[in-house]
């Protein structure tokens, strides 16, 4: 594995070698087992404890003589623990050792460059809450706010505060967190692994890919961490991750790299996750993912759980997509994306099919479809059009809708890419001139906008497909209606407590029958002050009133 010039760590032995030694530690340590079943004790030891004179361990209680040991506990009396001499302890293999001091000192730098995240809001109203409580308490993707370490408000407090964690990247004081850990703080404080405390300031958020950097001035330069690649990254990979779990800080863990481009979760409108088995739990959000090269490849952000705790599955944001976003916001304060103009929506294998789609080499059907083309935008005037399946951008392939959600985002404004789709199954070519994405003026766009994004309403919405239905447990017989993904804090949507999973299938009345409907239907609700959903819940119907 190449180590990078800030790190200096042993190489670390394949697989097949690290399985040898652990073979070479088994068969020492089941030889020194057998050596003492067989009699042949280490010189000087017997079972239990050091021998004493000329004592044996082959008296019982019946055969002892005038000479045996009194059993009475003596007090005063000082006992010698049985120990393996030296000479019986069986080597570890140089290798194995290696590889174990790999982790080590991985740790010993990345720890220091970890930091606890402590903010604190002043909320307006005895009643009110956490904006995520709804999301902690019922969603399976639990977000690391206001857990142990913090405070939840009550009705004799007007103050909550909330624990995460950061990680320098910048000996000058910036570091890099979740933008939940510092969302609507009005003090943040950040603790060193010396206890030294400061109050940081932010430097910019973006809530889309939910992260945030902030700084600090410290009287000194800060430890880091080096940035790696986590496009690099193997699935099966060694990684550790570091971070201050339930407060307590610095805690170190270890796992691999269990999947990577995990989308679709909900979580957050942009991703791209590295998901892996290392132990994160409330606190971690906002730390460190590193390889054992000693290289930060991602920021811990969400898990999965039913139980609010570690269960195996854990999600964080690549580096890859972290640089960009953190560079922009120490450069402008906010982050730059690239906007096409189009509605996308998942592509299931049957509308591949009517569509005269083919299958990749994996046997999945690549592509996102266009639901719309918002008029006057980039790809209105490159001439795509509804209906078309957008397959590759530039040189990069469209895998899904998220997919294309991503690339695009990525792209600068004022750059010209070629777009390739497919329309009556003839492959086409257009060039698109990127154009810049302008959230306020996408905001208005009742309903959701180009990019699935949360609406004025607050919802992020998908249609309804056999994954959907499988990922939030929505019953196979509802063939009608768009699924909830999200639900923004303090929307509208949050206030009428709208869930992710929910299914909306009537507007005003009027029967949602995909994703097309529900903008429409949207769009002519919205001339109106109310909007009354009608909403499957877990198989249960009811009215919402927005």
């Amino acid at each position: 594995m190449r180590v990078t010039s800030r790190t200096r760590f042993p190489s670390v032995p394949s697989a097949p070698a690290i399985l040898a030694m652990l073979a070479i530690a088994a068969a020492a340590l089941s030889g020194c087992r057998l050596e003492r079943a067989s009699g042949k004790k280490p010189s000087g030891f017997r079972d239990g404890l050091p021998q004493r004179g000329d004592q044996t361990d082959s008296a019982s209680p019946d055969s002892a003589g005038p000479d045996a040991q009194d059993a009475t506990p003596h007090r005063g009396e000082d006992i010698v623990f049985d120990s393996l001499p030296p000479s019986a302890k069986p080597r570890l293999p140089a290798g194995l050792h290696d590889f174990q001091q790999v982790f080590a000192d991985v740790a010993e730098k990345a720890i220091p460059a970890v930091v606890s995240v402590y903010s604190e809001r002043n909320i307006g109203s005895p009643e009110s809450g956490s904006p995520y409580d709804d999301f902690l308490d019922n969603g399976p993707f639990q977000y690391f706010f206001n857990q142990p370490g913090g405070k939840k408000a009550n009705p004799h407090s007007h103050k909550e505060t909330g624990l995460g964690s950061g990680v320098i990247i910048s000996p000058s004081g910036y570091i890099l967190t979740n933008n939940h850990v510092i969302d609507g703080a009005d003090v943040i404080k950040v603790q060193l692994l010396d206890e030294t405390e400061y109050v940081a300031s932010i430097v910019g958020t973006d809530k889309p890919s939910d992260m945030a950097v902030i700084k600090i001035k410290a009287k000194k330069l800060l430890p880091t961490i080096p940035l790696g690649s986590s496009e690099k990254l193997r699935i099966g990979e060694w990684v550790i991750a570091v971070g201050n779990p339930y407060g307590l800080s610095h805690t170190v863990t270890t796992g691999i790299i269990s999947a990577k481009g995990r989308k679709n979760t909900g979580i957050n409108s942009y991703e791209n996750f590295l998901q892996t088995d290392a132990a994160i739990n409330p606190g971690n959000s906002g730390g460190a993912l590193m390889n054992l090269s000693g290289e930060l490849i991602g920021i811990n952000t969400a898990i999965f759980s039913r139980s609010g705790g570690y269960q195996g599955i854990g999600f964080a944001i690549p580096i890859d997509m972290a640089k960009k976003i953190t560079q922009d916001l120490i450069r402008d304060g906010e982050v730059t994306r690239g906007w096409l103009g189009v509605s996308i929506q998942p592509l299931d294998p049957d509308q591949a099919e009517a569509l005269k789609l083919g299958e990749h080499g994996d046997g999945m059907v690549h592509g996102a479809m266009v639901g719309g083309v918002v008029p006057g935008s980039p790809a209105e005037k490159a001439g795509i059009k509804r209906g078309d399946v957008i397959t590759k951008v530039g040189d990069l392939e469209v895998k899904d809708a998220n997919d294309l959600l991503n690339q695009i985002a990525l792209l600068l404004p004022n750059k010209t890419v070629d777009v390739w789709v497919i329309r009556d199954g003839i492959t086409l070519t257009f060039k698109a001139r990127i154009a810049k994405r302008d959230e306020k003026r996408l905001a208005s766009i009742r309903g959701g906008d180009e990019d699935g994004e949360p609406a004025t309403v607050g919802l992020q919405v998908a249609g309804l497909n056999k994954e959907i239905k499988e990922r939030f447990g929505i019953e196979k017989s509802l063939t009608r209606g768009v699924v909830i993904l999200s639900v923004e804090a303090d929307s509208r949507a949050a206030r009428a407590h709208l869930r992710e999973g929910d299914v909306i299938t009537e507007i005003n009345r009027i029967a949602v029958l995909n994703l097309e409907g529900f903008r429409a239907s949207m769009a002519q609700a919205s001339k109106g002050n109310k909007i009354l959903l009608q909403v499957n819940r877990k198989g249960n119907a009811l009215f919402v009133t927005l």
